[in-house]
C-alpha cells in the first residue's frame, strides 16, 4: 500500500479530537508508523521511545497496556470522526511469541477502506451462495431440523437457566471522554458510562496516574467485578476527591471521602486528593481490604486508609509529608502483601519510603519538628521508614526531592528519587535498588538528565565543579528512621 497514503491517514488521526489529549498515544502511533514494515520491533525499543528516562522501571506489560489503549482509541476514532476515512489503521493481535524477544506479525497494518468493505461483501456472498461452504452447512442443518426441534423442546428449561446464570461482560478497561467515564470489557466494548458535569481534574489525563485511580476486581467473592473510581473534579479545588464503588452493571454501591479536619491544618480546608487506590488480596484470616492513599492539598499531611468492601473505614495511618505513590508487594515472602508508599517527608524535606504492615495501619509518624507533628492519632508502627539524601543541585534549586515509581520484582525493590522537580524534563533521576532484606544494592545517576543539569548549574562561580566520586558515593547514605539496626541502610553487594 502507498506509504504516503498511510502517513496522511496517521496525520489525520493525530489531528483528530479523539487524540487531542492523548500525547502518549500519539507518540506510540508515530513510532509504529516509523516501523510499520518491520516485524523485528522489540518491546524494549517501544519502552525507550515512550519512557526514555524510565527504561529500568518499565516492562513489556506496560507496552501491552499502551497498545491496548491505542487499539481502543482507534476503535473510537473510526466509529465517529474517521468513519469515512479512505484508509483504516489496525493493530493486529500479536499474542503468539516467537521465542526471540519479538512477537510474530506486524505491530501495525493499514488497509484501504474499499478493500476492507469488499472483503466483507465477499464473505457475505460466500455465505449466501448455495454451493458455498456455509450453504452446504445449511442443507445439513435442515436434514436434522426435526431432531433439533425435539432436543430444543426438551432443553428449553435448561437453556433458560443457563442464560440467566451466564456471567455478563465484566468491566476491565476505562477511558474518559469529555465529562464521561466510560467502562468497557476486555475487548474494548462499552458496557456503561457515567457523566460527571464538573469534568475531571487535569491529573486524570496523565497516563501514569490513570491506572492508580481506578481498580477492577471481585470485592465480594461472588464472581462479579466491582469498579473503584477516585473522582476529582476540574477547576479550583473546593472539596476532597471521592472514592466511588460501582457494581459490574454500573450501579453505585457506596461513596467514601478521604481525610478529616485536623488541628495541625490551622484552619485550612480539609481538602484531600486521592493519589492511588489498591486492594489487599483476601487471606484465610482477612477478607479483601481497600487501601486508599490521599494527600492534603496543597502539601501535607498524607492519609493511608484501610476500608472494607462496603466502604467502611477500618483504620488509618498519618504521615507528615506528601506520599503520592503506592505499591502492594510481598517483600518478605510470607504470602501477605505489605503497603509501600513513597513521596516526600517533612522530617527534612527529603524523599521518603514507608512500609506498613497491613494489620498495623494506625497512628502518626514521629517528627523531630514539633510544627509538623500530628497529635491525637497515637504512635505509628512503620515496618520501615527511609529518607534519601538530597544532592547539592537539589538543595540549591528546590525545597525537597521526592521518591517515586516503586516496584518489586524477582526479589529486587526499586525506586526513583527525583532531584529536580519542574520544569526539568526527566526529573534528574537517581535510581535505587534494594534486596528483599532492604540492603542497598545500587544507587546511581542512571540517566544524563541529572548529570547534564548538575554540570550546567555548577559550570561557573565559586561553586563550579562537575559531579565528583564523593558526591556519587553520598547517594548511598540512605537514612533509616524505622526498621533497621543502624542509622543508615546497610550496604549489601553494591553494584557500581
Amino acid at each position: 500500500m502507498d506509504s504516503a497514503a498511510i502517513r496522511e491517514e496517521v496525520e489525520r488521526i493525530l489531528r483528530s479530537r479523539t487524540f487531542a489529549n492523548k500525547k502518549q498515544l500519539k507518540k506510540l502511533l508515530e513510532f509504529l508508523l516509523k516501523h510499520i514494515d518491520s516485524q523485528g520491533t522489540r518491546p524494549d525499543l517501544v519502552i525507550g521511545e515512550l519512557w526514555p528516562g524510565e527504561i529500568r522501571t518499565k516492562r513489556a506489560a506496560d507496552v501491552a497496556t499502551e497498545m491496548n489503549r491505542l487499539r481502543n482509541a482507534l476503535k473510537v476514532y473510526y466509529g465517529a470522526e474517521g468513519a469515512d476515512d479512505p484508509v483504516i489503521i489496525t493493530l493486529p493481535n500479536r499474542a503468539v511469541s516467537a521465542g526471540n524477544d519479538t512477537n510474530q506479525g506486524f505491530w501495525m497494518t493499514a488497509q484501504l477502506r474499499r478493500d476492507s468493505e469488499q472483503a466483507a461483501a465477499e464473505d457475505r456472498s460466500i455465505d449466501s451462495h448455495p454451493d458455498g461452504p456455509r450453504g452446504k452447512a445449511r442443507r445439513v442443518l435442515k436434514r436434522v431440523a426435526g431432531i433439533a426441534v425435539m432436543i430444543t423442546a426438551l432443553g428449553v428449561a435448561a437453556f433458560s437457566s443457563f442464560r440467566f446464570l451466564r456471567m455478563p461482560d465484566q468491566p476491565r478497561l476505562a477511558r474518559l471522554d469529555g465529562s464521561s467515564l466510560i467502562i468497557m470489557d476486555a475487548e474494548g466494548k462499552e458496557i456503561w458510562r457515567k457523566v460527571f458535569p464538573e469534568g475531571f481534574g487535569p491529573d486524570w489525563y496523565y497516563a501514569q496516574w490513570q491506572p492508580t485511580r481506578i481498580w477492577f476486581g471481585d470485592l465480594e467473592g461472588k464472581g462479579h467485578t466491582s469498579v473503584l473510581f477516585s473522582y476529582s473534579p476540574s477547576g479550583p479545588l473546593s472539596h476532597s476527591s471521592i472514592l466511588i464503588c460501582y457494581s459490574d452493571r454500573g450501579k453505585e454501591k457506596w461513596r467514601w471521602t478521604p481525610g478529616t479536619s485536623l488541628p495541625e491544618l490551622a484552619g485550612s480546608p480539609a481538602t484531600f486528593i486521592t493519589h492511588a487506590v489498591a486492594v489487599l488480596k483476601a487471606t484465610d484470616k482477612k477478607p479483601p481490604r481497600i487501601v486508599v492513599l490521599s494527600q492534603h492539598s496543597p502539601w501535607w499531611p498524607t492519609q493511608v486508609a484501610l476500608l472494607d468492601s462496603n466502604g467502611n473505614s477500618l483504620s488509618e495511618y498519618w504521615h507528615s509529608g506528601g506520599l503520592s505513590s503506592l505499591l502492594l508487594a510481598d517483600l518478605d515472602g510470607d504470602g501477605k502483601d505489605e503497603i509501600i508508599a513513597t513521596g516526600v517527608s517533612e522530617y527534612d524535606h527529603q524523599a521518603t519510603l514507608v512500609v506498613l504492615d497491613p494489620d498495623r495501619v494506625f497512628g502518626a509518624s514521629i517528627e523531630v519538628r514539633p510544627e509538623f507533628q500530628i497529635h491525637g492519632k497515637g504512635v505509628a508502627q512503620e515496618r520501615l521508614r527511609l529518607l534519601f539524601p538530597r544532592s547539592d543541585l537539589n538543595r540549591a534549586l528546590f525545597q525537597y526531592n521526592a521518591a517515586a515509581e516503586p516496584s518489586f520484582q524477582d526479589g529486587v525493590f526499586r525506586l526513583t528519587v527525583l532531584e529536580c522537580i519542574t520544569p526539568y524534563p526527566g526529573g534528574c533521576r537517581i535510581f535505587y535498588e534494594f534486596d528483599k532484606k532492604f540492603h542497598l544494592m545500587s544507587a546511581y545517576a542512571g540517566s544524563d538528565d541529572f548529570l547534564s543539569a548538575h554540570n550546567r548549574f555548577f559550570q561557573s562561580g565559586k561553586d563550579a565543579h562537575t559531579l565528583s566520586a564523593q558526591e556519587q558515593t553520598a547517594f548511598q547514605r540512605v537514612r533509616c528512621l524505622r526498621g533497621c539496626n543502624s542509622d543508615f541502610v546497610p550496604v549489601g553487594n553494591l553494584v557500581p
